[in-house]
């Protein structure tokens, strides 16, 4: 038999702006539904601010350790124990787990019910056996992945931020892909973690590779972004600047490669 709910309020997911919504309602006394499908904490939580902010600080300490000759500290190189890393991000994430618990939010006088929910009418949302007419609803069901339209993407083994924080070996090549904040942080520190990076690519650089032929032909035999950079130029219009880092003295800076048989978050 169907349970029948009337709250106030019903929250369709429990990630970052769900919690925030369901936690404060509850605090002034509305009765307050939360629906979650998956993990509990949501993106922020799981595949992007914790685990990555994680990543980040790996990659400063082995930062350190490679900057510490300019202050006069002599060091070996870091040895980076990607496992060690792995094991890291994923305790951080379970120190934080608790504050986006089911039984934290249970606690708070919010019911949780765990399952994927479907609007029956205008003024109805249906959970497993559960019916829920609120007065209000509100979708805070957040974003997936969205991949990009690259001819054989399908055939190699691609990552996004829902799945690189679960590698448990350090990847030789990392390339990625759009001009997003996790991407940035993808491409600024994980390096320091001793994986080849490539060009997190955007705007007109974006869409040579997304040309597919002409950028191969662009790449030079060494499997560097020069070619890239100087194709873009060709197209550029005068007087207009480049994408930052994408130059030579970018790439030679950074030691950024592209393999050209590897494409989008790809790892090798």
């Amino acid at each position: 038999m169907a349970e029948h709910l009337t709250p106030d309020i019903c929250v369709i997911g429990a990630g970052s702006g769900g919690l925030s919504v369901a936690a404060a309602a509850a605090a002034f006394g509305m009765p307050v539904v939360l629906i979650e499908k998956g993990k509990m904490g949501g993106e922020c939580l799981n595949t992007g601010c914790v685990p990555s902010k994680s990543l980040i600080a790996a990659g400063k300490r082995a930062r350190a350790i490679t900057d510490a000759a300019t202050f006069g500290v002599s060091t070996q190189a870091a040895d980076i124990d990607f496992a060690k890393v792995h094991r890291h991000v994923h305790g951080v994430i379970a120190a934080i787990a608790p504050n986006d618990s089911k039984e934290r939010f249970n606690g708070l006088g919010v019911r949780v019910i765990e399952g994927a929910a479907r609007f029956k009418d205008r003024n109805t949302v249906v959970v497993n056996a559960t019916e829920i007419a609120a007065r209000r609803f509100v979708v805070a069901t957040g974003s997936s992945p969205a991949l990009p339209p690259i001819a054989g993407l399908d055939h190699v083994p691609y990552l996004t931020n829902e799945t690189v924080f679960d590698l448990t070996a350090r990847p030789e090549h990392l390339i990625v892909i759009r001009h997003v904040v996790l991407a940035q942080e993808m491409f600024f520190e994980v390096e320091h973690l001793r994986v080849v990076v490539g060009a997190q690519l955007h705007g007109r650089l974006a869409d040579l590779l997304l040309r597919g032929r002409e950028l191969c032909a662009a790449v030079n035999e060494e499997d560097s972004l020069i070619g890239v950079e100087q194709q873009l130029a060709r197209e550029r219009q005068p007087g207009e600047r480049g994408a930052a880092g994408t130059g030579p003295r970018g790439v030679r800076r950074r030691g950024v490669c592209f393999h050209r048989s590897r494409l989008s978050f790809v790892a090798k």
